[in-house]
């Protein structure tokens, strides 16, 4: 009878970490599901609200403001009390801002409504970070932080096809106002993962004085800085192309809304399976620079072609599409490389100001793309939607080969520094 408890106790353990990280990635799959609807509804949005592309793309970038302006408070939080209670309080900010959006009157409550859904998804992903930072090897690590982009991507997919075919059947409202209620029970399971890994190596707290002075340490680090600027630039621009995605193959192209999504879609799906292979890549060779230096080149090439041939055929559209997506799996390599260089007490917060630079660059690129799509509006309007040529469009997108090349010449110049294996498994 002994025996068996002990059996049971220890399979407990064993299952405890893993169902915990398994619900922080389910939340941040959620959180990239509301990163990416947007892009399905463009033209209702824009026709709702009367608005053009730099005031739309204004508004979606809320949600990269918000992500961004909390990364780093919720890093801290996260290394001060531990993941659950910041998963269960991102899961009721992600609620009320979904249902503010929902029920928009105006641009500016549409807005506020993306602004309060970033801040819930702020650190969704640092939170798995750090669960599997604490409690796996080196080479699960790596992996693990592979699977939870994959997780993520499937979220993304979910925004894509599935909510831009409900927006068809029965309006946008509708449809956010069931994806705000969804995350609810999402967050209650976060209470599963009550046994989780312990917020420090030592299992004591850390002080507010003790992380400042971790984080000021990786601050210093010149290879933290370069890292980071490889991590924003090879994902900013797939996290970005989405939200104009769907309307580039919809007004360039021809293309139906849920046909053109399909494309987005391929994208986001490429960059899951992207991601996991990538991680898994990355902890097997131990050689994370080789890894990071192909990710970059490919995502140069992919958008290459993507401007250059907007003509070739539908299958090389989605050649394209898979590559830009693998390619943006890159991103795991940079954050693996973080938790490399930073002291593992502060892998949270480090992860979370690293990822807020990569919000901002996501941003950025949407307002850059927002600002020459309508600076290039030659005043074509359908039933109250902007239409811009397919010129407007090429420019726009010359952010994302240009995100690129920073990205190759950031992963040319890091360094490697293997983390010391951990004593958890």
């Amino acid at each position: 009878m002994t025996v068996d408890r002990d059996k049971a106790r220890a399979s407990a353990a064993i299952a405890a970490p893993v169902l915990f990280w398994l619900v922080s990635a389910m939340m941040f799959g959620y959180g990239h599901l509301t990163r990416v609807a947007p892009g399905g509804m463009v033209d209702a949005l824009m026709r709702d609200f009367a608005v053009g592309a730099a005031a739309l793309g204004n508004m979606t970038a809320m949600y990269w403001y918000a992500y961004s302006i909390f990364q780093i408070p919720g890093g801290f939080l996260l290394d001060r009390y531990g993941p659950s209670r910041v998963i269960a309080v991102s899961a009721l900010l992600c609620a009320g801002g979904g249902l503010l959006f929902a029920y928009a009157p105006s641009v500016d409550a549409a807005s506020a409504g993306r602004f309060i859904t970033g801040a819930g998804c702020a650190s969704l992903y640092a939170c798995a970070i750090k669960i599997a930072h604490a409690s796996f090897d080196s080479r699960r690590f790596a992996l693990l932080g592979g699977a939870t982009i994959l997780i993520g991507m499937f979220g993304a997919s979910l925004g894509q096809i599935p909510v831009a075919t409900l927006i068809e059947i029965d309006g946008w409202r509708p449809v956010m106002f069931w994806v705000a209620l969804a995350v609810l029970p999402l967050g209650a399971l976060i209470f599963l993962g009550r046994r989780s890994p312990p917020r420090a190596r030592d299992g004591e707290v850390l002080r507010s004085r003790q992380l400042f002075a971790l984080m000021g340490k990786a601050a210093r680090m010149r290879q933290y800085w370069i890292v980071t600027l490889y991590t924003m630039t090879i994902a900013a621009p797939a996290i970005s192309f989405p939200v104009w995605g769907v309307a580039y193959y919809m007004q360039v192209l021809g293309y139906a809304r849920p046909e053109a999504a399909i494309f987005t879609t391929v994208a986001l799906l490429s960059w899951a399976f992207g991601s996991l292979w990538l991680g898994w890549l990355a902890g097997r060779l131990r050689r994370r620079k080789i890894v990071a230096l192909s990710a970059s080149s490919v995502s140069i090439l992919g958008w290459a072609l993507f401007i250059a041939f907007p003509g070739m055929p539908e299958v090389g559209h989605y050649i394209v599409m898979l590559l830009v997506g693998a390619s943006a799996g890159g991103i795991v390599v940079g954050f693996v490389l973080i938790a490399d260089i930073c002291p593992p007490r502060a892998v949270g917060t480090a992860t979370s100001i690293s990822n807020t630079l990569v919000m901002l660059v996501s941003a950025a690129i949407l307002l850059i793309m927002g600002f020459v799509l309508d600076i290039l509006w030659n005043g074509d309007i359908t039933d109250g939607v902007r239409i811009y040529s397919p010129f407007a469009f090429r420019m726009a997108y010359l952010a994302m080969p240009t995100a690129s090349m920073l990205a190759l010449l950031a992963a040319l110049s890091i360094r490697e520094t293997p983390r010391p294996e951990s004593s958890y498994t």
